[in-house]
């Protein structure tokens, strides 16, 4: 077992955000569910139509509302560079530890709208592209609706996850076991963005579970999530996860997977028990923004 820092380059613009974006974050604990209110998604989307005239990268992005639905580090109303980069150092970081490569199957838990993705459909060096295969898995049947709608079938598909989220504005079962619709041993890495930081101990442990065995064996898995042992930044401001919910700390009572936080020897637990063996937390010294990864290997 190991313990390795590593340290991803600040992408994009910082997180601060605006005083609007600010607020709006300390009045709803989950501004996700704000996304599915007709007047607030107006508003916002309506803030993407001058950038997209000005700049033809912005065009084929998704719609505002869903790239608030995923996090966009308090910047509400001008996230389109984040969205652009945000992944940029976590392939990065994949590709040069060996854990993927241009021809790996990939299963992204909790893909949303494609912001890790969209980094695989469009490489394109000197006529090099991704011709593996990737997955995701997600709640949220709008996000998936527009992902299949601009990831060509061929080496992108997606499903749609039948877990409840009072965030995400999905009823559903948390009590039954969700298995992800793909044969055992399928893939190279399993990868997850702040999935960890929106599900309770139940859906963990499921999601833990099927990672094992959907991987390869030699596979790898890289799920970020809010750790008490590395609070990030924003820890004794914005999140305090002061309500204890079995192993999880939540930040609200009502919407509990608004802000989920765990620690590194309970998600040890949980990876062994699901058969991983080599565990480690990577993460940033300092508190900084982004979340630690939990990286297991089968």
């Amino acid at each position: 077992m190991t313990d390795t820092s590593a340290s991803f380059a600040k992408a994009g613009s910082d997180a601060k955000g605006s005083v609007f974006d600010r607020a709006i974050r300390k009045i709803f604990p989950s501004t996700s569910l704000l996304t599915f209110n007709p007047l607030f998604r107006t508003i916002i989307n309506a803030f993407d139509v001058i950038p997209r005239l000005i700049y033809s990268e912005f065009r084929d992005l998704p719609p505002n509302h869903l790239r608030v639905r995923i996090g966009v580090g308090n910047r509400i109303l001008n996230n389109q560079v984040h969205f652009l980069v945000h992944a940029r150092d976590f392939w990065m970081f994949v590709f040069t530890h060996g854990l993927a490569d241009a021809g790996s199957n990939i299963l992204d838990i909790g893909s949303g709208c494609g912001r890790w993705a969209h980094w695989l459909r469009d490489y394109n060096f000197r006529g090099r592209r991704f011709t593996g295969t990737y997955v995701g898995i997600d709640i949220d049947g709008e996000a998936i609706a527009w992902c299949e709608k601009h990831y060509d079938a061929e080496r992108f598909r997606f499903h749609h996850s039948t877990h409840g989220s009072v965030s995400y504005h999905q009823h559903g079962e948390k009590t039954v076991y969700y298995r992800v619709p793909e044969p055992d041993a399928t893939f190279d890495l399993v990868v997850s963005n702040s999935l960890l930081t929106h599900v309770l101990e139940g859906e963990l442990e499921n999601y833990i579970q099927e990672s094992y065995r959907l991987l390869k064996p030699g596979g790898a898995i890289m799920h970020s999530h809010f750790n008490l042992d590395y609070p990030p930044a924003t820890y004794g401001t914005r999140h305090t996860f002061q309500h204890a919910l079995g192993n999880a700390r939540v930040e609200s009572l009502e919407q509990p997977e608004a802000a989920v936080a765990y620690r590194t020897d309970y998600l040890f637990k949980v990876a062994r028990a699901a058969g991983f063996k080599d565990c480690e937390i990577v993460h940033m010294p300092g508190g900084a923004q982004h979340q630690p990864i939990l990286l297991c290997k089968k």
